[in-house]
């Protein structure tokens, strides 16, 4: 009996794969394919089919390909996105918990692209303009960018930082320099200082290559460029900090880029890392409130500003939602509003020149 038992589902694997290679045809998935890849990406059957049926509106030949097409997938979501609003269920429970999956599924897609998945192994391949962190190690992290990248050796500017002691010489220093490489991860690598010089005048360092990058902390959501304007308040603490709006005005600021998890903030002054803060500021005509620690930060001198890096706590889904739209530029098919593409070219208004310390 178990035998025959056996016997039966085994036969019904293999119609249905038979079936499925049927249907597949000239199609990188069937819909069973659909169903069974959409329901491992997070979603049930029925919102599986809500976003099918989004896919088939936004006129997608093939609606299966959302499930490999960024490009397709964003459009579905657009389109899923306007029907939700249209039916009154885009703030719904219901709506929020779609929209939050469905962009999961569209996270997942974008770091199965290529430029996510490798990395570089060399020195030789960093990009002039790169910031790098310089460690030397009983001394302190110095700030630098790359100016000039050789093939003998990498020229840095002048790092910035720690005071050192008079008449120091960096030529002979080991060092150990880190990176984040945009859209990639973090590197670091072990080097040794060649030459400390200057170069029309201006003081550099030449440090040599390294063919052993350690590639570190991948970047887990994706981030876009901005200049949005803020708000940017102290707290005294990380727990317990909630979305609710400041009422009154906190200190000016630009946030430089934003993803779910994190925002480079730019104030005016010099800030330190381990600082708690909250963020306000609009998107897409909605009010945004992020709250974070202060991961490290990068101080102009020159210019007397700061950039924060700030680790946010976790948002509620409605914000994460509205900060995935504006990371993946997604609007609801059929808004025609443009306060998006203004908002993503406004540039920063001047820095008060006002200190945050903890």
């Amino acid at each position: 009996m178990i035998l025959l038992a056996l016997l039966v589902v085994l036969i019904l694997i293999l119609l249905a794969t038979v079936l499925t290679m049927t249907m597949r045809g000239a199609k990188r998935y069937s819909w069973i394919e659909y169903y069974l890849k959409a329901r491992e990406g997070g979603l049930s059957f029925g919102e599986a089919r809500s976003l099918k049926e989004a896919a088939t509106l936004a006129g997608i030949p093939d609606p299966t390909n959302i499930l490999w097409s960024p490009r397709d997938m964003d459009k579905a979501i657009a389109t899923l996105l306007a029907k939700l609003s249209e039916e009154g269920r885009d703030r719904s429970r219901e709506g929020v918990v779609l929209t939050d999956k469905v962009y999961s599924l569209r996270k997942t897609l974008e770091f199965a692209q290529p430029r996510y998945k490798y990395g570089i192994r060399s020195s030789r391949h960093m990009a002039q303009g790169q910031r790098v962190r310089v460690l030397l190690h009983g001394m302190g992290v110095f700030n630098s960018t790359v100016i000039d990248n050789h093939q003998r050796y990498l020229v840095l500017s002048y790092p910035a930082g720690s005071r050192l002691p008079k008449g120091w010489v960096w030529k002979g220093k080991k060092v150990s320099i880190y990176f984040w490489r945009r859209e990639d991860a973090g590197y670091v690598f072990d080097s040794y200082v060649i030459d400390d010089l200057r170069i029309r005048n201006v003081p550099v360092l030449q440090v040599s290559h390294s063919e052993a990058l350690l590639r570190t902390q991948k970047r887990k959501s994706v981030r876009a460029r901005s200049s949005i304007p803020a708000y940017l308040y102290l707290l005294k603490r990380i727990e317990g900090a909630y979305e609710k709006p400041e009422r009154s005005p906190g200190l000016r600021s630009v946030i430089q880029d934003l993803s779910e998890d994190g925002v480079s903030v730019a104030i005016g002054g010099r800030a330190v890392p381990g600082l708690h803060v909250k963020l306000q500021f609009a998107l897409d005509s909605r009010n945004i409130v992020l709250s974070g620690t202060v991961k490290h930060v990068d101080y102009d001198a020159e210019r007397n500003r700061s950039v924060l890096h700030v680790e946010a706590v976790t948002p509620s889904p409605r914000t994460r939602n509205a900060i995935r739209s504006y990371v993946y530029n997604i609007r609801a098919s059929g808004d025609d509003s443009d306060d998006q593409g203004e908002e993503r070219e406004r540039r920063p208004d001047d820095y008060p020149a006002r200190a945050v310390t903890r």
